[in-house]
């Protein structure tokens, strides 16, 4: 089971479910990536301790953190991070909350 990325409105509604999968997790945070120096990608380290809200300046940065990350991860992972990319970055999405198993 991967990380639950949880998607609200501006009312705190729920509007969507995307799951970021394990294997795609443990590309981001093999211990041969710089991933430290990314202030919001490293909130997410812990797979199985993960609780983490984003909104605003936070969602922002983290938008950001993945964007600037990708390159440095292998090609057959792009895909799957713009497809994060796309859900969280959705006009409707105000805050984010990622949950672990």
């Amino acid at each position: 089971m991967g990380l639950d990325v949880l998607l609200y409105d501006n009312t705190n509604k729920l509007i969507s479910i995307y799951e970021l999968d394990k294997e795609l997790h443990n590309e981001i945070f093999s211990t041969d990536k710089r991933w430290a120096s990314y202030s919001f990608l490293r909130k997410l380290h812990d797979y199985y301790r993960t609780n983490e809200e984003f909104n605003g300046e936070g969602l922002e940065g983290l938008i950001s953190d993945l964007n600037n990350y990708k390159p440095l991860m292998a090609e057959k992972y792009h895909t799957a991070v713009e497809l994060l990319l796309e859900a969280v970055s959705d006009k409707k999405v105000q805050k984010i909350r990622i949950n672990g198993d």
